[in-house]
């Protein structure tokens, strides 16, 4: 495991027994990536995958599929001023649509396993899920056409 993974892990174990993270490190990644896979209730009942991406690298990725196969031809052009929106409003963090009709929200945080603070990754996903819990109606209501 990379040390900034080691370092992730660590704070996770000081947290209550409800850590609901999964690990897996990616065999044979030359930058020894670890998967950190979670998920983030956005309304009753209702959770959205997010992984944690930690390597070698100088980055520490948080990914969150804020909704799966739901871009197509009818809704793309109304996604997507709703996603420019977005990505004018917060800083923190990017959505974006992929080929696939996904809509992904993605933060980066440049550091390095020297400089890793695992409390930085905790904090980006805290405003991502609260921001996730506020907006997701208009999200929803942009995949609709509305």
């Amino acid at each position: 495991m990379n040390q900034k993974a080691e370092k992730f892990s660590q704070m996770l174990a000081q947290l209550p027994d409800d850590n609901v993270f999964e690990t897996r490190e990616a065999e044979g990644d030359e930058d020894h990536l670890v998967l950190f896979r979670s998920s983030l209730e956005v309304k009753k009942d209702w959770f959205l995958p997010m992984v944690v991406f930690l390597d070698d690298t100088i980055y520490t990725i948080v990914r969150v599929w804020a909704m799966n196969d739901a871009v197509n031809d009818d809704n793309r052009e109304k996604v997507r001023e709703y996603l420019t929106e977005m990505n004018r409003r917060y800083k923190v963090f990017k959505y974006y649509d992929t080929e696939q009709g996904d809509v992904v929200i993605d933060a980066c945080l440049p550091d390095n396993a020297e400089h890793f603070d695992p409390e930085s990754v905790a904090v980006i996903i805290d405003v991502i899920w609260d921001h996730l819990k506020e907006t997701f109606p208009e999200l929803e209501a942009a995949i609709k056409g509305k």
